[in-house]
């Protein structure tokens, strides 16, 4: 306190620094002036802060309770700043300089200061003071910065307010006011929030006698409205200016005496309402024009719309509508005249607008002004009860412009109509007296003269806010009056231009349906607040009338959208929380009744009958004539069946609600029926069917369109539908099916069940295979949408799949005991179109249980219940009434159906059910074996010794002819030999039953002894260990078999004449099935191993039986020339069959007789099986070259191949068997077993052997030449050849195994066979037949592939004698005629045989269009991989190579390769980065790995082997394989191809593939060939460097040399290989050009190794030494393809040419003269 002085003389010298004295030079001007403004401010607020603490709170503070001491201290204190705030006051000239400082921060500071002063020090304004600050205080408003309003206000009300006669001392108007005007103008120059709130207060502090008259109140208010800027205003300034706007208007209404001089008139107030609130402001907030409105004066067009185009701000407006509403208020409170001038004001504004209508440009603006006012005005003053807001405005209102509006009749007023009813009420606001008894009447008297009718006129654009109106007219004590009004008024109706779709006019029954609609979201919401006791329920809305008008619309045949919408709005319901329906529970009933009968009108002009007979099945009580309809009618029902659905569609929820009703279900079946139905139709798009459709339909002869257009439109109105039916079903959710009730479901699942079987045998248009997918695919989708319970979906499968006439054939369901069990039908009626429905059906439930599950379908076992239950379920259980096993017993013998078979496709699906579920599916299978092996013991079995049981296979178990055992041994072969699914203790019931069967007392039962060997073929394999256990099971079964050995020797007598033929057969069958083998590897590694190990006691039998047989066999066979006897072949098979075995399981038992025995019976079938085929090529042969006609050869060639004789390939194929198990001996070393290897490895049987392989070749050639032979005659008769060799699939298999490792001798002795016969074709045209046949056998072919490429066959398989010069014409020739005597065999182009010509030179523009596994492609790929072996085989020095190298250079184009990479994804085994091995794809993995190993190994045996079966690896593996092997044998050729390419992405991913791939292994083969095979000598050597992939190559001679460089790419060899001359030593430029030339002309051209193009180019440059001239024409000594010397030397020059240069000069210059001298040559 003792430092205020001090203090103050402080800050006053900071106020006198200058920017320069604060700091030195070296500071930048604009860091100074910054600094000097915070010091000026901060210094003059420092000031202003210690006046107001030391003159202001502090002292005050202190004065009570103060000590003398404390008070004279303070006084002290008080002295001293007084003192110094006079002195500083005075020192700085009343700081008007720093008033005037252009720093803002200065300015605001000095304003506080002075305001500080002006409170605390006002003694220093004295006169003078006074006539210097007044003007500048007072007239601060030209100050412009926002940030100085805040302290400046305060100045200016503290300076008002404590100086009022400071306002003398200034010019008011000039320096106040002028400048007071233009700051309000500018909108207070951005302080507007800060501003506007202090502006009542400065009138306040204005002195009554500064400012006079009305002309300030007026002028004030006209500026602060022009400054508000309002296109610009915020949401903050605009709630600012009209809250600023509300309290000044009302402080001048209230205040207006102020302004007013003893002689002036009381009008103020009154032109205060006209002149601003009503001319201004309330036009401005109407977008009005701010022009006069006199009594009557019309609004300016022009002008309005000027206004009207500035957007204003929303909250603007919001804000002013509150302001205004808030002003009335006041005013309504406070001057009732004033209300009253304002009402008239604004209902005459209001009159104008609803007068001139759309002649304003923005009417409809204007109007939704006016409603927004009045849901104000409901907000903020009637909603408080007041009154004035209806009797000064609405009814006003709508007295003078009710008629106005119906006349103008727009939208925006018809709104504004209805929110004035909404807010005051239809009564007191049309009525002027509602407080009697008669008003209701009044009231309903005008709302049917009046405002029914216009609000029912259907003028479009406002029928929606009509509506709106309507309903905000009804009143409770009048409400049913004015519903039963309006439903007359509607039924009223006339047609007229309503139905015209141009009109622009609503028919009566939209609005009714508009007003329902508005009804029920009304109810919904509870939003109808003008109807409390009636309306606000649906029943209140429900009537006689509107029941009537609804059935009404339902009769009407040409319904329209219309009609639908009014249904929909009357029934409700088109989701599930719509509950309400406005018809009686009658006519929802009629309603359902008209959509079920629609809808199934649909069904009735389908073309499929069941679809017409599912229409029986939805109105069981209407039945129809199931006949196809006349013409005209099909678009009147698709019409009525859309009506109804989308009736069905807007209003389904509330339909189905009714629990009692039954026509539900059918409602809803038909929509699934009829998407069925149409998907059906759809698929059926072949148009020939689609004609005889047509057809077989009654089309009347007054048809005006063609039947292709009309079926076409038919389609499109049923896709349509099923389309809309579709989603719509779809777009239901689950628990809408779930809470449907049951009844409904059961009658739902029985309609679809029985539909799905009508289509499934009554369709006749559609493949069986797509009839069956379609209608499963239907059952799926259905049952994902209907959620059946567990008892429901088996009722469901158990109707579906119930008995009927065509279904089942062979077993029936029924019940044993009270269980479901199955029963076999005796000899079946059978018509073909019982079987065709049949196997329909069969197809169906196939295709059902993939889809399904076999448990579902079959076991009726529910997935959930599988699920939920871990314990294993039988069906024995109560459970047993859903287990439909017969369906799987019947499915087994129908055995095979369009699209599936037992085999392959139902089996499986029980297989992986019983993989999945390890105990319920046992009892259904012991039930199945049960009655399958009843039904087999009722029929005659074939015998078993012609059944392949040693290669057990499905083509092998179809061959079986009655079905209950076909059916028996694969239900055995896939759950127990395949898959090894059968529990021990099954087989064991299984098995005790089957030998319960064997005997019917001490009588065999033959027919269980002819099923007895199949049984045991596959119930023995999978139990090999068992029999040797102390088990139940495996001692039955020994003891068994030793029993039936001992019955087949027992059967076999002494003397044949006394052999019961019958019992040998049926026991050796049993026996023999007992030892099974198995015959595994393919026919390239084909192994025979026993399957089981046998007993001593076993073995000792076999041996007896063995020994037996033989002693049959042989006393029958000596018999035979008295033809006392003959051996039935069967029993002869059987014996084959038992040598087998022997060979099998007691090889090391037999004798040196029992050995010969099996050779002679093994050598004697085979041998009668080549014969056959022989005899059948002769007979082939013959029928091909004495053909009468074409039908006559083929008649005779399928005549010859369904009459082969199968018991002797039977005995063949058992004899293959035998001797491929005696060569698998012939290898093995066993100490033990000597004495038998020898006798198997000595001379005779070791000759003997090889004249059984003689003969299976010859066999095997045959059969192609027979083929050969028949394709000549054509494909057709090819065909039938090659189809006879797949009915004896494993014989040829077996065949073919003893091919490949035939010896050359016995290939050559075969083919001298073959050729001594003199067929028209010959054994290497049967090869290729074989190879390339149309109905390949893919063992068959490797074998002849093999063939093919071995002695003595490759001689022959390669090239035909053809030059090149039979090529040319008759005058070329003779042209010629010298040159061509002289050139030698190598010179002269040669010709491929047909067979690989014609495949090798494909057209690759027809094969890149086939699939990748396409017939064609195959046959290409194989015929290039023989070419290239035989190439790969031929010496690199033959001549026979050079011209294949040649051919194939000249004819055949490169672009193979752009089928071989067709296979081989490429672009994606491009290599990315330094991810070498980076996203292989699997095809180009297999196609990179072959390419590489077919460069190393130089074979592609490996992956011609591996081709079967045909896919698309195995396809990208072989063109792998083949790019690998071109690019070795072929590089020049590849090097062409790849050059052409035009694609080069293409071209990139190909080099990359193969500098990845392939280049380095033939990189690294080319230098080994190089360093190995190029030999040095005293005038040439060779280097090599890898790294590098150069080849240094050194000639030198005489006393000149070169050395060259050959590079080779990395990519090698796709770029060229490049050639330098590094050195040259003693040779001219033209010799070195000329030597560089020769070598990199031999290296690019060479198709081959580089080893061999250097040692090709050495030889070159010898001849040259040696004197040996050049060709003229090439520039070299040998010739650069098949390096041939200059020979063919012209008459006159003597210069040689090589032959084939000539040739070529020759043929492109079309002369035959010397290229030199130009003599004729």
């Amino acid at each position: 306190m003792l430092c205020v002085k001090e203090i103050f003389l402080y800050l006053s010298d900071n106020l006198k620094l200058t920017a320069q004295a604060l700091s030195d030079k070296a500071t930048p001007m604009d860091e100074l002036e910054d600094m000097h403004q915070r010091v000026i401010s901060s210094s003059l607020l420092a000031m202003a802060t210690l006046v107001d603490i030391l003159l202001g709170v502090k002292l005050q503070n202190c004065d009570v309770d103060s000590t003398s001491t404390e008070k004279r201290s303070l006084s002290k204190v008080r002295s001293n700043t007084l003192s110094s705030a006079e002195a500083a006051f005075c020192m700085h000239k009343c700081f008007l300089d720093v008033l005037k400082s252009k720093s803002a921060v200065i300015r605001s500071a000095t304003y506080s200061l002075l305001t500080s002063y002006i409170k605390h020090v006002p003694h220093v304004f004295d006169e003078e003071t006074m006539k210097k600050l007044s003007p500048t205080i007072l007239g601060a408003f030209h100050e412009k910065d926002a940030s100085c309003h805040s302290s400046m206000w305060d100045t200016i009300l503290v300076f008002s307010r404590k100086f009022p006669e400071g306002w003398s001392y200034c010019n008011i108007h000039k320096v106040v006011l002028s400048r007071f005007w233009n700051f309000l103008q500018n909108g207070c120059y951005g302080s507007k929030q800060i501003s506007y709130p202090l502006l009542v207060q400065f009138l306040d502090s204005i002195p009554p006698k500064a400012v006079m008259g009305q002309q300030f109140v007026f002028d004030f208010l006209h500026n602060l409205w022009d400054g508000r800027n309002q296109r610009q205003l915020s949401a903050a300034d605009s709630l600012a200016f009209c809250i600023a706007f509300k309290h000044i208007f009302l402080w001048l209404l209230e205040n207006v005496s102020r302004y007013s001089g003893e002689d002036s008139s009381d009008d103020t107030p009154i032109k205060l309402i006209t002149d601003i609130l009503a001319k201004i402001v309330w036009r401005d907030y109407l977008l009005l024009s701010g022009g006069t409105a006199g009594s009557g004066a019309q609004l300016s067009h022009k002008n309005s719309g000027s206004v009207v185009n500035t957007q204003y701000p929303m909250h603007y407006l919001q804000d002013l509508e509150k302001c205004i509403v808030e002003i009335l208020d006041v005013v309504a409170d406070t001057e009732n005249h004033l209300l009253n001038i304002s009402c008239e004001l604004l209902v005459r504004d209001c009159l104008d607008i609803i007068q001139q209508g759309e002649k304003l440009s923005k009417f409809q603006d204007h109007v939704e002004q006016l409603v927004s006012f009045f849901l104000s005005l409901h907000q903020l003053v009637v909603h408080k009860g007041k009154t004035w807001p209806l009797e000064r405005l609405a009814r006003p209102l709508v007295e003078q412009s009710l008629p106005a509006i119906m006349f103008v009749d727009t939208p925006s007023l018809v709104k504004l109509l209805s929110v004035l009813v909404e807010i005051f009420g239809p009564i007191p606001l049309f009525l002027m007296n509602y407080h009697g008894k008669s008003y209701v009447k009044s009231y309903l008297e005008l709302f049917n003269s009046e405002l029914l009718p216009w609000c029912f006129n259907g003028k479009y654009s406002t029928c929606n806010p009509k509506i709106d109106l309507l309903l905000s007219l009804f009143q409770d004590e009048c409400f049913f009056d004015q519903w039963c009004s309006i439903i007359k008024y509607t039924r009223t109706e006339q047609k007229h231009s309503i139905d015209d779709k141009t009109s622009k006019m609503k028919s009566r029954l939209e609005l009714l349906t508009l007003l329902l609609q508005k009804v029920r979201e009304r109810i919904a919401g509870g939003k109808l607040r003008n109807l409390q006791k009636n309306g606000y329920l649906p029943e209140h809305w429900r009537h006689d009338l509107l029941d009537s008008t609804a059935t009404s619309v339902l009769c009407d045949l040409t319904a329209a959208d219309r009609h639908v919408s009014f249904l929909c709005a009357a029934l409700g319901g088109s989701d599930q929380e719509d509950q309400i329906c406005f018809l009686s529970a009658e006519t929802v009933h009629k309603v359902l009744g008209s959509i079920v009968k629609d809808l199934a009108s649909a069904l009735l002009v389908s073309t499929f009958e069941w679809a017409r007979l599912a229409y029986s099945l939805l109105l069981p009580s209407e039945p129809e004539h199931l006949k196809l309809p006349e013409e005209n009618s099909l678009p009147i029902n698709f019409e009525m069946a859309r009506f109804a659905f989308k009736v069905l569609q807007g209003s389904f929820f509330s339909l189905g609600r009714l629990e009692e009703n039954s026509v539900f279900p059918s409602i809803l079946a038909a929509l699934f029926v009829i998407e069925w139905e149409c998907s059906m139709s759809l698929a059926t798009d072949d148009e020939s069917d689609l004609e005889d459709l047509i057809k077989d339909m009654d089309v009347g002869s007054s048809m005006g369109r063609s039947s292709k257009d009309y079926l076409d439109e038919k389609m499109h109105l049923k896709a349509n539908l099923a389309e809309s039916i579709h989603a719509f079903c779809q777009s239901l959710s689950p628990s809408f099916w779930n809470n449907l009730p049951s009844c409904t479901v059961n009658r739902l699942a029985n309609i679809l069940a029985q539909s799905v079987r009508y289509s499934v045998f009554q369709t006749r248009d559609l493949h069986v295979e797509k009839t069956a997918v379609l209608c499963s695919e239907w059952v799926v989708e259905m049952l994902k949408l209907v959620c059946l319970d567990d008892i429901n979906l088996q009722s469901f499968f158990d109707l579906l799949l119930s008995e009927r006439e065509y279904w089942p054939l062979w077993l029936k369901p029924c019940l044993q005991n009270g269980l479901a069990s199955m029963k076999v039908q005796l000899e079946p009626a059978i018509t073909v179109d019982i079987e065709l429905k049949h196997e329909r059906f069969v197809a169906f439930v196939d295709r059902l249980i993939l889809n399904l599950g076999f448990g579902e379908v079959i076991l009726g076992i529910p997935g959930n219940l599988r699920c939920a239950t871990s314990q294993s379920i039988d069906i024995t259980s109560p459970m047993s009434s859903l287990s439909r096993a017969w369906v799987a017993g019947e499915i087994l013998c129908t055995w095979t159906w369009t699209g599936g078979s037992a085999l392959k496709t139902f089996l499986p699906s029980l297989v992986q059910y019983m993989e999945k579920e390890s105990h319920l599916e046992v009892n259904i299978v012991s039930l199945l074996l049960d009655t399958l092996l009843g039904g087999t013991l009722m029929h005659e079995s074939d015998p078993w010794v012609l059944f392949n049981a040693w290669h057990l296979s499905d083509n092998e178990i179809g061959k079986i002819q009655d079905r209950f055992l076909r059916a028996l041994v694969a239900l055995l072969f896939t759950t127990n030999t395949k898959n090894c699914l059968w529990r021990e203790p099954d087989a064991f019931v299984f098995f005790e039953q089957l030998l319960s069967n064997l005997f019917m007392g001490s009588t065999v039962n033959r027919k269980c002894l002819k099923v007895l060997p199949f049984v045991m073929s596959t119930i023995i394999k999978p139990l090999p260990q068992k029999l040797n256990e102390d088990s139940p099971y495996g001692d039955l079964v020994r003891k068994s078999i030793l029993s039936w050995l001992e019955a087949a020797i027992s059967c076999l007598s002494s003397s044949p004449r006394e052999v019961p033929v019958q019992d040998i057969e049926d026991w050796m069958q049993v026996a023999l099935s007992c030892f099974p083998l198995s015959i595994t590897g393919g026919a390239q590694r084909l192994v025979v191993t026993v399957e089981r190990e046998i007993s001593d006691a076993e073995i000792s039998l076999m041996l007896t039986l063995f020994q037996k047989y033989q002693f049959f066999y042989n006393v029958a066979a000596s018999s035979l020339s008295n033809s006392e006897t003959v051996i039935p072949r069967t029993v002869e098979l059987l014996g084959v069959k038992l040598t087998t075995v022997m060979v099998g399981y007691c090889w090391t038992k037999l004798q040196e007789n029992d050995w010969h025995f099996v050779f002679r019976m093994v050598s004697k079938c085979i041998e009668s099986s080549a014969l056959l085929v022989e005899e059948m090529t002769d007979g082939i042969n013959d029928a091909v070259i004495n053909q009468v006609s074409r039908e006559d050869a083929l008649e005779k060639l399928k005549l010859m191949v369904s009459t082969t004789d199968k018991l002797t390939l039977s005995l063949a194929e058992s004899s293959l068997v035998t001797l491929c198990h005696l060569n698998h001996l012939g290898y093995l070393q066993e100490v033990e077993t000597a004495r038998s290897l020898q006798l198997i490895r000595s001379r005779d049987y070791a000759e003997s052997t090889n004249k059984m392989v003689e003969s299976i070749l010859r066999l095997f050639l045959a059969t192609g030449v027979s083929e050969a032979i028949a394709k000549s005659f054509g494909e057709e008769a090819s065909s039938i050849i090659g189809s006879s060799r797949h009915a004896y699939l494993h014989f040829w298999e077996l065949v073919a195994s003893f091919i490949k490792n035939a010896s050359p001798e016995i290939r050559r002795s075969a083919l001298e066979s073959m050729d001594l016969w003199g067929l028209t074709k010959g054994s290497v045209s049967g090869l290729y037949s074989i190879l390339f046949s149309s109905q390949p056998i893919f063992h068959l072919q490797f074998a002849a592939f093999s063939l093919l490429l071995s002695e003595p066959f490759c001689q022959l398989s390669l090239l035909k004698d053809c030059s090149l010069g039979e090529n040319y014409s008759s005058s070329q020739r003779s042209d010629i005629s010298q040159s061509a005597e002289l050139m030698p065999d190598s010179e002269k182009i040669p010709c491929l045989r047909d067979e690989l010509s014609a495949l090798v030179e494909f057209p690759t523009s027809e094969l890149l269009k086939t699939d990748l596994t396409a017939r064609d492609g195959v046959d290409v790929f194989i015929a290039w991989a023989l070419l290239l072996s035989h190439l790969q085989s031929l010496p690199s020095s033959s001549i026979i190579r050079e011209n294949v190298l040649r051919y194939i250079q000249e004819k055949i184009s490169p672009c193979i390769l752009d089928c071989i990479f067709q296979h081989i994804p490429v672009k994606s085994a491009a290599p990315s980065g330094k991810k070498k091995d980076a996203e292989l794809l699997p095809e180009a993995e297999a196609a990179a790995k072959a390419s590489k190993d077919a460069i190393v190994t130089c074979s592609l045996l490996p992956y011609v082997e591996s081709l079967s079966p045909v896919g698309t690896l195995q396809m990208a593996s072989l063109a792998g394989s083949l790019y690998g092997m071109m690019i070795r044998l072929l590089p020049s050729f590849v090097r062409t191809w790849f050059t052409t390419l035009r694609d080069r992405s293409l071209s990139y991913s190909i080099e990359s593939f193969t500098r990845q791939w392939c280049s380095p292994p033939l990189l690294l083969d080319e230098f080994s060939q190089v360093k190995d095979s190029v030999y040095a000598d005293e005038n040439f050597s060779v280097s090599v460097n890898r790294s590098a992939y150069e080849i240094v190559a050194t000639y030198k001679r005489e006393e000149t040399g070169i050395d060259l460089v050959i590079r080779l790419p990395n990519c090698y060899p796709l770029r060229h290989v490049d050639v330098e001359c590094t050195r040259s030593l003693g040779i001219s430029e033209v010799k070195c050009r000329k030597w560089l030339l020769s070598l990199t002309s031999f290296v690019r051209n060479e198709n081959g190794a580089i080893a061999e193009a250097i040692r090709t180019w050495k030889s070159n440059f010898d001849k040259e030494f040696e004197g040996v001239e050049e060709c003229p024409i090439c520039y070299s000594i040998l010739h650069t393809s098949n390096h041939s010397l200059p020979r063919l030397a012209c008459k006159t020059c003597k210069h040689k040419f090589h032959g084939a240069c000539l040739y070529k000069w020759f043929s492109t210059s079309n002369k035959s003269t010397c290229p030199l001298c130009q003599t004729p040559f």
